[in-house]
């Protein structure tokens, strides 16, 4: 059969079908909508933000006009857990700044509550006026905070009217085809994405903040008990040196970004050095400090011993507290009792400077950054201005004078963010200004962080994330890599 003759048999058998197969069709096209969003974008441009409603639309046709309650209920809370975490901590990973996150937990959890909703075609819907929305939630500007939500993509509207008024019809009724308002149907769509991105955030946590400050007070803890018992007791100077070994797996361990192996690695430093800990202060408080091995543990791995190496220090730590016989590590460098106290100090309180709060509301301690990075995140203050593992009001205004920042923006800075925040918004204005990106003038320009990272509105956390994969790679931000961006500068 040639070509010509199978146009002409097509075209007779569409004749013969009619438009009743074609409206048999039309059923099956929203089944096969199983497209997800897989990431959340800023949209400046309404043309971008119209194309994005309609993709969506069109992907929640995947979804019955009403819902079960069960199903809502489930995936209402599950979205909430996470939605409320990002609005007290937001992610680092995406810049999506904290405001947003807040703004959307409320009118979740509050407006757009009925569960139903969340199993629907339509999502559930801001459906509320300006002034219920001021009473409920605080929403005192209620449009601008639906246009910042709308920007990110986390809302669309839904039969919105022409002059903007929201309602949302009959309570009783499970059909929203008389509500006008907007939708977060968004939400329903990246339901996957967002539980990944909740897993993302808390392995940082983990890695960043949790572990290592876990693993820091246990050893700083187990170096104060040691230490009236440091002269001429062969025992003390191997409980020093098992604790050394800890804390310089932790050092290694922690500069690995999103590394699942280095998170189960430091969690086990923690117990070992939790179990560390305990034994000391039993053996201490009984007087038995002859030793801390259990008289009558004297097992031995089936593997002998080993050598000591970086990425084994785990294994050259892990059984101390367990009484297992092993050779000592040879290369493990010990520091005297004076350097030694002053190290753990430091590294007790090199991110306390950044942020009080222990929730890293800004997402500082979660970007991995410490303030020995300085130089190397922020190159332009080589030679000028010198960031010290505690940096203080002297480096703010340093940094100040050299950003042309006035020294009475840096205080009031200080004085609204902490000392730390302030330093690094400094920073961050001093990087702009030298890559020539600033309009106006430094100072404006960190009068703005300042506001905005007082608003929610600036995402600390994404910025340094940034600024180190920029200096360091997407791999790890190893000590090695540190000191050779550290070399170049200088030269």
């Amino acid at each position: 059969m040639t070509i010509v003759q199978n146009q002409a048999a097509w075209e007779v058998n569409s004749r013969r079908r009619g438009a009743a197969a074609i409206g048999a069709c039309l059923p099956k096209l929203g089944m096969l909508e199983t497209e997800r969003l897989t990431m959340i974008n800023f949209m400046k441009d309404p043309a971008d933000r119209a194309r994005h409603a309609a993709r969506v639309s069109k992907m929640m046709r995947g979804f019955g006009h009403t819902g079960t309650e069960n199903a809502g209920r489930e995936r209402r809370r599950k979205l909430l857990d996470i939605i409320e975490t990002f609005a007290r901590m937001p992610p680092v990973t995406i810049d999506v700044p904290r405001i947003v996150w807040r703004d959307l937990y409320d009118a979740a959890a509050s407006i757009a509550a009925m569960n139903i909703d969340w199993d629907s075609r339509c999502g559930p819907l801001i459906a509320a006026s300006n002034d219920h929305l001021k009473c409920r939630i605080g929403w005192t500007a209620a449009r601008k905070n639906i246009r910042r939500l709308a920007e990110y993509g986390l809302i669309i509207p839904h039969c919105l009217a022409g002059n903007g008024k929201r309602f949302l019809g009959s309570r009783d009724s499970e059909d929203r085809s008389d509500a006008s308002g907007w939708s977060l149907a968004p939400l329903l769509l990246l339901e996957d994405y967002l539980t990944q991105l909740a897993a993302t955030e808390k392995a940082l946590a983990a890695q960043n903040l949790i572990l290592p400050n876990q693993i820091r007070r246990a050893t700083s803890s187990a170096y104060r008990l040691l230490r009236p018992f440091e002269q001429g007791r062969p025992w003390a100077d191997k409980a020093r040196k098992k604790l050394d070994a800890i804390a310089a797996a932790r050092r290694t361990y922690q500069r690995r970004k999103g590394s699942l192996d280095a998170i189960a690695v430091l969690d086990r430093l923690a117990e070992v050095a939790t179990r560390l800990l305990d034994r000391l202060s039993e053996r201490i408080s009984l007087g038995e400090i002859a030793s801390l091995t259990p008289s009558r543990d004297t097992r031995l791995r089936q593997n002998g011993h080993h050598q000591y190496s970086p990425e084994e220090a785990l294994e050259s730590v892990y059984g101390l507290a367990e009484g297992a016989c092993r050779r000592e590590p040879d290369d493990v460098r010990t520091t005297p009792d004076a350097d030694r106290v002053k190290q753990e100090t430091a590294d007790a309180c090199q991110n306390a400077q950044v942020s009080a709060d222990a929730n890293d509301v800004y997402g500082i301690h979660r970007s991995g950054f410490v303030w020995a990075e300085v130089p190397a995140l922020f190159p332009f203050i080589d030679g000028m201005v010198e960031i010290g593992a505690r940096p203080g009001l002297n480096e703010l205004h340093d940094v100040a004078r050299v950003c042309q920042i006035g020294q009475a923006t840096a205080a009031r800075a200080s004085a609204i963010l902490g000392t730390g925040i302030a330093l690094l918004c400094a920073l961050i204005t001093g990087h702009h200004l030298a890559n020539g990106q600033i309009r106006k003038t430094p100072d404006a320009y960190m009068q703005a962080l300042v506001r905005r990272a007082r608003n929610g509105e600036l995402n600390l956390g994404h910025t340094l994330l940034g600024r180190k994969k920029a200096v360091f790679g997407q791999g790890d931000t190893r000590a090695s890599k540190m000191r050779i961006s550290l070399r170049s500068s200088l030269h």
